[in-house]
C-alpha cells in the first residue's frame, strides 16, 4: 500500500507541475503577443509619419510662390490636389478637389502674369494639409497668400 500511494503522489505532483508548466508557457506567450502587437502599431505608426512627411513639411510653413509652384510640379503625379488661393478664390491643381474625380487647372496658367491664376514667385504664401475626415488621409496641401 505504501508503494501505491507514493506512485499516486508521484503521478499528482507530476500532473500539477506539467500544468504549472503549461500554464507559464501560455502566460508568457500571452506576454509576447502582446508586445509584439504594440511594436507593430508603433512600426506602422512611424512608416505613416515617415510617408506623410513630404505633405506635412507644408503645415503652416510660410513658402514663396515659386515654392509653390514647385511644390505643384513635385506632386504632379501624386494622388493629392494642391490649392491656391491668392486672395480671388482657390485653384486647385493636379486634380479639381478631394475626390480626384478631374483634372486640375493648367500650371501654365500660375506663370503667366495675364492669367486669373498667375502665383507670383515672390509672394509668401501660407501652407495647410488637407486631411480625409473619414479616412485621415491627406489628401490635399493649400496654399494662402499671406
Amino acid at each position: 500500500m505504501g508503494g501505491s500511494l507514493s506512485e499516486g503522489l508521484r503521478t499528482v505532483f507530476a500532473v500539477v507541475l506539467s500544468c504549472l508548466v503549461i500554464g507559464f508557457v501560455f502566460m508568457q506567450w500571452s506576454t509576447v503577443k502582446e508586445s509584439g502587437n504594440a511594436a507593430l502599431t508603433d512600426s506602422n505608426s512611424t512608416i505613416t509619419q515617415m510617408d506623410e512627411a513630404k505633405y506635412t513639411q507644408y503645415d503652416a510653413a510660410v513658402v514663396t510662390g515659386s515654392e509653390v509652384v514647385n511644390v505643384i510640379k513635385l506632386h504632379s503625379n501624386d494622388q493629392i490636389y494642391v490649392g491656391v488661393n491668392n486672395g480671388g478664390g482657390q485653384v486647385n491643381y493636379i486634380y479639381s478637389d478631394a475626390t480626384f474625380s478631374a483634372a486640375g487647372a493648367n500650371l501654365a496658367n500660375a506663370r503667366d502674369k495675364t492669367s486669373g491664376q498667375y502665383i507670383n514667385p515672390n509672394s509668401k504664401f501660407t501652407g495647410q494639409v488637407v486631411r480625409d475626415a473619414t479616412t485621415d488621409a491627406i489628401v490635399g496641401i493649400v496654399f494662402t497668400k499671406s
